[in-house]
């Protein structure tokens, strides 16, 4: 009984609509069937009454530093668990942990601590690293450490790698610095999402990048060069080229919601991937050797730089609806199969569908979480 859920009365969010009276199946953490509501078929069942709310699939979050910020160098298991926690109540019910500019053996460590935890936990939302940096331009360092920035080293980064044991998901990188394209080959071959971001290249060798795999564009706009008319630049192959998704920041603090409005009319719904870049801690905090310092909602270095936000997912989504004057099942979207589909995930995550993990949520009109359901276990 435990293992069966029915979940009923919502309102069932797919990529394209909306619909009502149909029913949730859930059993052994996966969804077995969506069928018409009738009378008697959820016997057997521990029924969810969502009582006229919205059931989407679980958000996928692909940028989140969260207890990262201050705590990575020597984060514990249950501080873990913590931002795990914290991550189901804003709705996300699959994420990966967002590291910043390190040396390497604080990364080793932390590759190490996200395998341990996984394999302890294997319900978890947590599904692995995304490694930002350290192989940046230091001229687009944002609130990233500069003294840690450094050219590729294979070896390096192929402990890392192993350490981890395949947890490592995707990496934000610069490939217009040396052994850059060598680093985006080692990516692809070691089944890591390429994303270029805190980077210099011009729109030329943006799609050089592309034609090698360059897939993806880390919080488009911020950390890196201004648009310009005579020089494009990464903007300007973001927002042209077709083989690139990006993420954004919808905050209204890193982007003017108009440019948010502007990123969607340019990709397309289906390019677009809301990010939360969250730092969270609700407090100063150190992100890379660098005090951050949280004030009226934004975390900002003593020199001003923006550092991460204080974004949670479900607002990024309410942002983007307004901001970009789309509406619900679109603004789903950039957080549920766009992610998933960026991670290779897509068979099993990313949409409402029977054969699919059980990863849920269920919330009101202003998307107040009321229910995070991951891999059929409720976490209320």
């Amino acid at each position: 009984m435990q293992n069966k859920l029915c979940i009923k009365n919502g309102k069932l969010i797919s990529p394209n609509k909306i619909e009502e009276g149909r029913s949730l199946f859930i059993e052994d953490g996966r969804i077995v069937d969506i069928a018409k509501d009738s009378k008697g078929a959820s016997k057997g069942f521990n029924v969810v009454d969502a009582k006229g709310l919205y059931v989407s699939p679980g958000f996928i979050d692909v940028h989140v530093h969260g207890l990262f910020a201050n705590r990575i160098d020597h984060i514990t298991e249950n501080e873990l668990r913590q931002m795990c926690v914290r991550m189901a109540r804003a709705g996300v019910t699959a994420f990966l942990a967002t590291t910043v500019t390190l040396p390497d053996k604080t990364l080793l460590n932390t590759a190490s601590a996200i395998k341990y935890f996984i394999a302890d936990n294997p319900a978890t939302n947590l599904l692995g690293l995304h490694l930002e940096g350290p192989y940046l331009n230091p001229l687009s360092c944002g609130a990233q450490n500069r003294k840690y920035i450094r050219a590729f080293k294979p070896n390096e980064l192929k402990k890392i790698i192993s350490n981890a044991n395949g947890l490592i998901r995707m990496m934000t990188f610069a490939p217009e610095r040396e052994r850059g394209m060598a680093l985006l080959s080692f990516l692809i071959k070691h089944r890591v999402v390429p994303s270029i971001g805190h980077s210099q290249a011009s729109y030329e060798e943006v799609e050089a990048a592309v034609k090698k795999g360059l897939k993806h564009v880390t919080h488009l706009f911020n950390t890196m060069p201004a648009f310009s008319h005579r020089e494009p630049g990464l903007i300007g192959a973001a927002l042209m080229l077709d083989k690139l998704s990006v993420d954004i920041i919808a905050d209204g603090i890193h982007l003017h919601p108009a440019t948010v409005k502007l990123v969607v009319k340019a990709k397309g719904i289906d390019k677009v991937i809301l990010i939360s870049d969250s730092i969270y801690t609700g407090r100063n905090s150190i992100l890379g050797g660098l005090k951050v310092y949280i004030n009226k909602g934004e975390a900002r270095l003593r020199d001003g730089r923006l550092a991460g936000s204080t974004l949670s997912l479900n607002q990024a989504v309410r942002n983007a609806m307004e901001f970009a004057g789309i509406n619900l099942q679109e603004a789903v979207r950039m957080v549920t199969i766009n992610p998933a589909r960026l991670l290779g995930i897509q068979a099993k995550k990313g949409s409402l569908a029977a054969g699919k993990d059980a990863d849920v949520v269920i919330f009101d009109k202003r998307l107040k979480i009321k229910s995070t359901i991951i891999k059929g276990k409720i976490w209320n």
